[in-house]
């Protein structure tokens, strides 16, 4: 049987909310002290059970997604590959490469993908790799302060 991962938000104090899924205990914590884990942390409670939260940083809204896309690199241009959108928000995606993932945090790339909206809108951005787990890529959109992409914003809207 797979583990369960629930996701917990930082909330606007800086807190995170842990529940026991075993007992139902409420334990409070600050944010910060988890703000380097990268991926689930085990918390373990006073009954004794041990579970994995994945703690959500994010001041942006992220939707999952899957469809397919190219991502180009600009750091190193003999990089490219297909890849699959897994998550989008204003300020970043997240993607798994069909390939042997050839990127490390820092690079700069390209991505091209469509949505899956009633205008199959076609969505260009640069953006910075931040974070890689196996095929897993992280990045975080290159955009001019300020700019605003009307068809990605108004898919985030909509259900």
């Amino acid at each position: 049987m797979e583990k369960t991962i629930t996701k917990v938000y930082v909330d606007n104090e800086g807190f995170v909310v842990f529940v026991c899924s075993k007992c139902n205990l409420i334990q409070k914590q600050e944010a910060k002290t988890y703000g380097g884990a990268k991926g689930p942390i085990q918390v373990q409670c006073t009954c004794g059970n041990v579970y994995d939260v994945e703690i959500e940083f994010r001041k942006f809204y992220r939707k999952g997604i899957r469809v397919d896309g190219l991502y180009f690199g600009v750091t190193n241009p003999k990089i490219w590959g297909k890849m699959v959108l897994k998550n989008v928000s204003m300020q970043g995606c997240g993607f798994e490469t069909m390939g042997v993932n050839p990127l490390q945090p820092g690079d700069l790339i390209k991505i091209e993908f469509q949505l899956n909206d009633a205008k199959r809108s076609v969505i260009k951005k640069q953006a910075a790799v931040r974070s890689i787990f196996k095929k897993y890529v992280g990045c975080q959109f290159q955009e001019p302060p300020n700019s605003m992409d009307a068809d990605l914003g108004f898919y985030l809207r909509t259900p």
